[in-house]
């Protein structure tokens, strides 16, 4: 069998992976479900969503944005550069486009022997491994309420501008930074919209001292936790005051314990009467929604803003450990125990991932080469120096230095494995 390997999705993520192996010499199939590049940037975001992260955190070390961009670049401009960065460096001539992938088997137990991948139009390849950059924005998750609503429904992943509601009652349902860009939208087009928020959420503003916020967390050290969870208590406190005076509820969980919101727009909104903030829902009856404190209002539409779960359909149910709704992985990864199987991009740092995505994915083309050379797989070599993690959360300092870290411990662990005694190594 060839050497050959088999990256699955052509997104942020996967078009850097590609661009990594073309760039050490990986022979690989790109394959890519839709008929553009772009991922969720191309079929998965509302006409007027702009990056949270700022341009220079987000381009890719090896190839900047038009300096003519705007701070926080649009999705029409976001998606033009992952384009233009295709065509550039001619990731385009690998790609197969409208290539559904069915199932992803190990030809042996763990894998070392490689990978069979069976695509929606029947046909099978064998591959020395593969590479899972299929995302975490496109499986909807919407949570269960008692009784019916008899309005518009629609998930934040199929809107795309407010002529898609029925309006003009609308209700958003979720915290996160899609929910309060939706509640902002709505409000400008209706005139008023509701907020329904299950907890209290971490707001920071997009700007601080009249610089993107996301570009306070590009250090190349780790900062302790403590340090860190201060500097953006500060910034929240300066930027925005007590959330309790805009009628939201005080956040239970640490500043860095979940994802933080960036929005400068929804403070203004709601103090301005624009956006009225609600608690949980309880209950449908109808148009009537009732909410946890007792209080009930009637809308034309729901929109739900509740995030997505992660899922890998095309892989064996036993494949993978899950936490939480994540999987187990070993620096964000490598599933514990496989040889040849690399989930890419599965990570949401607090900053633009432009420069992570560069460095991750020269990091996961050597480990590709290391395999190669070792009988065993790379991640049992690394398990002990990095704890397998379910969680996808994580802020720019601790990945950069993760990639510092474990790099030249690849390259170590490579030369030491390829000179041990054959029997040494299979007993490991």
């Amino acid at each position: 069998m060839e050497r050959r390997y088999c990256i699955i999705g052509a997104g942020y993520s996967g078009l850097a992976a590609a661009k990594a192996f073309a760039d050490l010499g990986v022979a690989y199939d790109h394959v890519e479900a839709t008929h553009r590049v772009g991922g969720n940037w191309s079929h998965g975001v509302y006409d007027s969503t702009h990056l949270i992260s700022s341009r220079r955190t987000t381009q890719y070390s090896d190839y900047p944005m038009p300096a003519e961009y705007p701070d926080f670049p649009s999705a029409a401009q976001m998606l033009a550069y992952l384009i233009d960065y295709t065509r550039h460096f001619a990731l385009d001539r690998a790609i197969e486009f409208g290539k559904t992938v069915r199932r992803v088997e190990p030809l042996d137990e763990r894998g070392k022997d490689g990978w069979s991948v069976e695509f929606g139009d029947g046909e099978t390849r064998k591959y020395a491994g593969v590479v899972i950059a299929n995302g975490h924005y496109w499986a909807p998750f919407t949570p269960q309420y008692p009784g019916e609503f008899a309005g518009q429904q629609i998930h934040s992943k199929s809107y795309r501008r407010p002529s898609d509601l029925a309006g003009p009652r609308v209700l958003v349902v979720g915290g996160g930074n899609s929910a309060c860009d939706l509640a902002v939208e709505s409000a400008t087009a209706f005139g008023q919209a509701d907020l329904s928020l299950r907890r209290g959420y971490w707001f920071l503003p997009k700007y601080v001292l009249g610089r993107p916020t996301s570009e306070l967390d590009v250090l190349s050290v780790p900062v302790p936790p403590a340090i860190e969870s201060a500097v953006y208590r500060a910034i929240i406190r300066v930027g925005f005051g007590r959330f309790t005076d805009y009628g939201l509820p005080r956040p239970e969980h640490g500043v860095l314990d979940q994802d933080v919101v960036v929005n400068s727009l929804l403070p203004y909104f709601l103090k301005h009467g624009r956006v009225r903030p609600r608690p949980a829902i309880d209950r449908f009856d109808g148009r009537t929604v009732h909410f946890s404190d007792g209080s009930s209002s009637d809308y034309d539409t729901l929109i739900w803003a509740t995030g997505f779960t992660t899922r890998f359909p095309f892989l064996p149910d036993d494949l993978l450990t899950w936490e939480h709704g994540q999987p187990q992985l070993i620096d964000h990864l490598i599933p514990p125990g496989t040889a040849n199987l690399y989930i890419y991009g599965l990570v949401a740092p607090r900053s633009g991932a432009g420069s992570i995505l560069t460095r991750s994915a020269q990091l996961l083309a050597e480990l590709v080469c290391a395999q190669e050379k070792v009988s065993i797989p790379v991640s049992q070599l690394l398990r002990p120096f990095s704890r397998p993690r379910a969680c996808i959360r994580a802020g720019g300092p601790q990945l950069r230095w993760q990639l510092t870290r474990t790099t030249p411990m690849v390259r170590l662990l490579e030369h030491v494995a390829a000179v041990l005694p054959t029997t040494t190594k299979e007993a490991s």
